[in-house]
C-alpha cells in the first residue's frame, strides 16, 4: 500500500478533540462499519484493524485510509493512518501529550526515531508530518506498523538529501547499513531523474525482513518514462506499462510510478493515476475522470461492477458525538492503483478511508 502524499488534504478537527488522548479513533471507525460493504472490508479484516484505530488518538490522525483489491478474488483489507503534526509530535516525545503505551516499545522505538529526525530537518518542524503515514498488513493477526513518507530531496525547506536516507533513515529503521547493492540502486534511481523531477514517496516495510524500499515518483514526465526506467535498470514488461498509462493518462492529471528497490529494481511496478485536486474537492460527483478510470479498469476486466457500486455508494458523511460537541466523519474516495507483474494479471486496487471535520468547517 502506498498513499500519494499531497492527496488527502486535512479538515479542521474540533477543538475539543484535540490533543484528548482518551478520544481514540475506534469510535469513529466502529461508526462507519455499516457503510463498508463486504465486498470492501470483511468482518475479519475490520476486527484486525479495530485495535490498530483503538490505539490512537483522534487528534493524531489526519486520515484512516483503508485498501481493497477491485476483482473478483477475495481478499484482505489494508490500512493506513496519516498522521497530523502534533501526532507526529507524538510519536516523536516531543509532545505534552505521551504517546500510548502501546506505541512506545519494540519496533514503535524505530518510528519515535525517524519522528525525531523528521521533525529536526524540516523548519518549521513538523510543517509535513501530514505527508508521513503508518501503514498496517491485515493478513497477520498482530499488525505491525510500515513507514511511508514524502520526500522532497531538492526542497530548500528541509534538510533530508538522498544521502540522508540511504545513510541514516533506511539504516535506523532496517536495524543496519544497507548493502552497497541496495544503496547504489535506489542513488541511481534519484539521480537519473530528470532536473525537474523532485515528488517521491519512500516505503520501508518494517514488518517485512527482506531489505526493500518502494520508491513512487509522482512528477516524472509521461514522454520520460520508459527512458528513465531503462537507466535505472528496470527489466519489467515496458509494453505493458506504456499501454497502461496511456490508458490511464486521458483520465488523471498525473501518472505516479512505484517502484520496489533492493538488490535489484525489481520487474513489478504500480501505476497510479491521479488528481491534482485534494480528495474532498475531487471525489466522483465533482471529479467525473474517475467514471473513465472505473470504465477502463472494468473493460480491462480488473473491477467488478459490485465493487465499483460499493465504492460509489461508500462516499459520504455522518454525524458522530464526541462528548457534547457533534461532528463529521467524511467518507471518500482516495486513488485507484494497477500493479503489472510480469507473466501474470495485473492486480487493481482502490484506496478510500474517512476523515473528521467539525460542523462549522464543513459547512
Amino acid at each position: 500500500m502506498l498513499w500519494t502524499r499531497n492527496n488527502l488534504h486535512s479538515c479542521e478537527q474540533s477543538t475539543l478533540m484535540r490533543n484528548d488522548p482518551n478520544q481514540r479513533l475506534d469510535t469513529s471507525f466502529e461508526s462507519i462499519k455499516a457503510h463498508l460493504n463486504p465486498l470492501l472490508m470483511s468482518s475479519e479484516s475490520f476486527a484486525r484493524m479495530l485495535p490498530i484505530a483503538r490505539s490512537l488518538p483522534v487528534f493524531a490522525v489526519d486520515y484512516f485510509g483503508f485498501e481493497c483489491r477491485l476483482g473478483p478474488e477475495a481478499a484482505t483489507t489494508d490500512c493506513a493512518l496519516n498522521l497530523t503534526p502534533d501526532g507526529a509530535r507524538m510519536l516523536a516525545g516531543r509532545l505534552d501529550v505521551p504517546a500510548p503505551v502501546e506505541l512506545q516499545n519494540g519496533i514503535w522505538s524505530k518510528i519515535r526515531n525517524f519522528y525525531q529526525l523528521w521533525g529536526d530537518t524540516r523548519e518549521p518542524a513538523y510543517s509535513d508530518a501530514r505527508s508521513t503515514w503508518l501503514e498496517f498488513d491485515t493478513a497477520t493477526e498482530m499488525p505491525s506498523p510500515n513507514l511511508l513518507f514524502g520526500y522532497w530531496p531538492r526542497s530548500l525547506a528541509d534538510r533530508r538529501p538522498p544521502e540522508w536516507l540511504v545513510d541514516t533513515i533506511l539504516p535506523l529503521l532496517l536495524g543496519g547499513p544497507i548493502s552497497q547493492a541496495f544503496r547504489s540502486n535506489l542513488m541511481r534511481c534519484f539521480d537519473a531523474c530528470p532536473p525537474s523531477t523532485s515528488d517521491f514517496q519512500v516505503g520501508v516495510m518494517l514488518s517485512r525482513k527482506l531489505q526493500v524500499a518502494r520508491l513512487c515518483i509522482f512528477d516524472l514526465p509521461r514522454s520520460e518514462m520508459l527512458a528513465y526506467l531503462s537507466r535505472v535498470g528496470w527489466k519489467g514488461p515496458a509494453d505493458d506499462l506504456q499501454n497502461y498509462v496511456d490508458i490511464f493518462s486521458q483520465h488523471a492529471d498525473f501518472i505516479g510510478l512505484h517502484l520496489d528497490i533492493g538488490e535489484e529494481v525489481y520487474p513489478h511496478i504500480g501505476v497510479e493515476p491521479n488528481f491534482a485536486a485534494g480528495s474532498w474537492a475531487r471525489q466522483p460527483h465533482r471529479e467525473p475522470r474517475w467514471f473513465g478510470q472505473f470504465e477502463k479498469l472494468t473493460e480491462l476486466g480488473l473491477l467488478t461492477p459490485e465493487k465499483k457500486q460499493a465504492l460509489l455508494d461508500w462516499i459520504g458523511y455522518q454525524k458522530l458525538s464526541f462528548g457534547e460537541q457533534e461532528i463529521l466523519v467524511l467518507r471518500g474516495l482516495s486513488h485507484i492503483k494497477v500493479v503489472i507483474r510480469p507473466g501474470a494479471k495485473p492486480i487493481a486496487k482502490a484506496y478510500f478511508g474517512i476523515a473528521h471535520s467539525d460542523l462549522e468547517a464543513s459547512s
